[in-house]
C-alpha cells in the first residue's frame, strides 16, 4: 500500500484496531499464565503442568510482541506475515484440541478458551482475505541464507510436529519433560502453525515481507527457554540428556538466526542467484 492516501488508510484502518486488541488480550493472558502458571488448569481445556502453561503462555507473549511491532509499522503490507502466523498458530492449537475432544474438560473456561483462540485465528484470516489484491510489498530482497533458514526451520518443525499431532504417545518419548498425549498434540498443533508461517516466509522475496516475524520467534523461544530454567527439575526428571541437548540446541538455533538478521539487516544490494 503506497502513497499518502494508502498510509492514511493504514493508520486508521480496522486492522490496526485488530492488532491493538490482540496486543491487549495476548499480553494480559500471556503475563497472567506465565507469572501464575497455577492458573493454567482453570483456563486451559485439558490438564496441564506449570511448565506446559508457561510454554503456551510464551505463545501469547510472542503474539503480543507481534501486535506491537505491527502497530509501530508505518505500512500495512509487512504485517501480513503476522496475520498468517495468527491464523495458523491459534487455529492449529484449536484443531489439536478438537482431535482430543473426549479428553477435554468442558465448561465455561473451555468455552472462553475456544472463543478466544478461534477469534484470534478467524480475525487474522478475515484481514488476510481482505488484503487480497493489494499491491505487493517491494524492496530489499530476503537474504539468501535467511531464505534457506526458513526452509530448514519449516522442514525440521514439520517432521516433529506432524508426529506430535498424529502419534503423541511416540513423540513424547523425544520431548524433554513428561507430558500427556493431549498436551503433546497441543504442542504439535502449535508447531505446525509455526511451520506454516516459516513456509510462507520462505516463499517471499522481499525483506519487508518477513522481517516482522523475526522478533516474534525470538520472543517465543526466549520465554520458553526461561521457563525451562525455572522448571529445570522437570527437565532433569525427563527422558535424559540424549533428548534434552538436541532439543536445547534446536531452540537456541531458532532464536539465533532471527537475532542475527535483526542485528544485521540486509542492504539494498540485490541478492545473488548463484
Amino acid at each position: 500500500m503506497g502513497g499518502p492516501t494508502g498510509l492514511r488508510r493504514w493508520v486508521v484502518s480496522p486492522l490496526r484496531w485488530h492488532f491493538l486488541l490482540v496486543l491487549v488480550v495476548s499480553l494480559a493472558v500471556g503475563v497472567a499464565l506465565y507469572a501464575v502458571p497455577s492458573l493454567g488448569p482453570s483456563f486451559w481445556p485439558y490438564p496441564i503442568k506449570p511448565l506446559g502453561t508457561r510454554f503456551f503462555a510464551s505463545v501469547f507473549l510472542a503474539m503480543a510482541v507481534a501486535a506491537l511491532v505491527a502497530l509501530r509499522e508505518p505500512r500495512r503490507g509487512p504485517a501480513d506475515v503476522l496475520l498468517v502466523m495468527g491464523v495458523s498458530v491459534f487455529g492449529m492449537i484449536v484443531v489439536a484440541a478438537v482431535a482430543d475432544f473426549p479428553r477435554l474438560a468442558l465448561g465455561p473456561a473451555a468455552a472462553l478458551w475456544s472463543v478466544l483462540l478461534s477469534s484470534l485465528a478467524l480475525g487474522s484470516l478475515l484481514f488476510l482475505i481482505r488484503a487480497r489484491g493489494e499491491p505487493p510489498v517491494e524492496g530489499t530482497p530476503v537474504p539468501r541464507w535467511l531464505h534457506r533458514h526458513f526452509l530448514l526451520h519449516t522442514v525440521v518443525v514439520l517432521l516433529f510436529s506432524i508426529q506430535m499431532l498424529l502419534t503423541p504417545n511416540v513423540a513424547k518419548t523425544f520431548w524433554p519433560w513428561t507430558i500427556t498425549d493431549t498436551v503433546q498434540r497441543g504442542i504439535g498443533g502449535l508447531f505446525i502453525g509455526v511451520a506454516v508461517g516459516t513456509a510462507w516466509s520462505f516463499r517471499q522475496r522481499s525483506w519487508d515481507r518477513v522481517r516482522l516475524l523475526l522478533p516474534v520467534n525470538i520472543t517465543f523461544v526466549s520465554m520458553v527457554l526461561l521457563a525451562v530454567v525455572i522448571h529445570w527439575g522437570d527437565i532433569a526428571a525427563g527422558p535424559g540428556w540424549h533428548v534434552t541437548i538436541p532439543w536445547l540446541l534446536l531452540y537456541v538455533y531458532t532464536a539465533a538466526y532471527p537475532a542475527y538478521y535483526l542485528l544485521r539487516p540486509p542492504t539494498t544490494q540485490p541478492r545473488s542467484t548463484a
